[in-house]
């Protein structure tokens, strides 16, 4: 894949998951990285910072762009990753607050982010945006419908930025990643369980039905953090030059409509 040697590469929910796996890629790649979360980056990697920021507030996004703009002077690439997804037991039971905490992690984020960091990836020249979405924007879990609210509406601005940034050397893009395992599925009280709590079986068992039977993915796993990190690279690259507006599923075959 293309040297990103001397780029610099903003990933906002860096610090566990997708995102950490995105740092550690872009970094392989020789990009420096600036990564943003709530929580501290887990490990010490050359030109990488890790900034403790509440991504959730106006202030926390500013003060994470700052720190990309004092410190390197440039910005090459955008990953807006960070987000939430809580489980909800019925749609009269998400309250304003529960939207307005999803919406701001999801989506808010991602706008103060890019509306901030605009004017430097015009200087790049060859300025990448990625929103990690979600399958679930399109094939819903009632479950997840908040969640899945905010990934539909990441992928309306991914297109809409797209056009508009274009003329500036801009490319912005979405993964949609489906069934992910990260360790928010492993984690005491996370999807795992409680996915093993409804089907009523231990947690491994339970993932294999839900792979066979609930999303039937094609491949017959669930992915992990690096089929998603990969794709990403490769938006922020040069060896997709030539894309923007696209939205690359990493699904493993369990979206089945064209």
């Amino acid at each position: 894949m293309t040297d990103l040697s001397g780029r610099v590469a903003l990933v906002t929910g860096g610090s566990s998951g997708i995102g950490l796996a995105t740092v550690r890629k872009l970094r392989s790649l020789g990009a420096h990285v600036v990564s943003g979360d709530l929580t501290p980056f887990p490990e010490a990697l050359d030109a990488v910072t890790g900034v403790v920021a509440d991504l959730s507030t106006a202030d926390g996004c500013a003060a994470l762009v700052a720190r990309v703009r004092d410190e390197h002077g440039r910005l090459d690439a955008i990953v807006n990753n960070v987000g939430i997804a809580p489980t909800r037991n019925g749609f009269e039971t998400i309250t304003d607050d529960d939207w307005l905490l999803v919406w701001n992690v999801n989506v808010m984020s991602a706008v103060r982010i890019t509306r901030a960091g605009i004017a430097m990836l015009r200087q790049s020249g060859n300025g990448s945006i990625v929103m990690t979405c979600s399958s679930t924007a399109r094939v819903v879990d009632p479950y997840f419908v908040d969640y899945a609210a905010t990934k539909a509406g990441l992928l309306a601005i991914t297109r809409g930025l797209a056009e508009e940034l274009g003329a500036h050397g801009i490319r912005v893009n979405a993964v949609s990643p489906g069934s992910i395992r990260t360790p928010l599925w492993d984690k005491p009280g996370g999807f795992a369980e409680q996915l093993a709590s409804r089907l009523g079986t231990d947690v491994e068992t339970a993932i294999e039905r839900y792979v066979r039977d609930e999303r039937r993915i094609t491949l017959g796993r669930p992915g992990v953090a690096e089929d998603v990190a990969n794709t990403i690279a490769f938006l922020v690259s040069d060896e997709s030059s030539y894309i923007t507006g696209a939205d690359l599923p990493v699904n493993g075959g369990s979206v089945k409509h064209i």
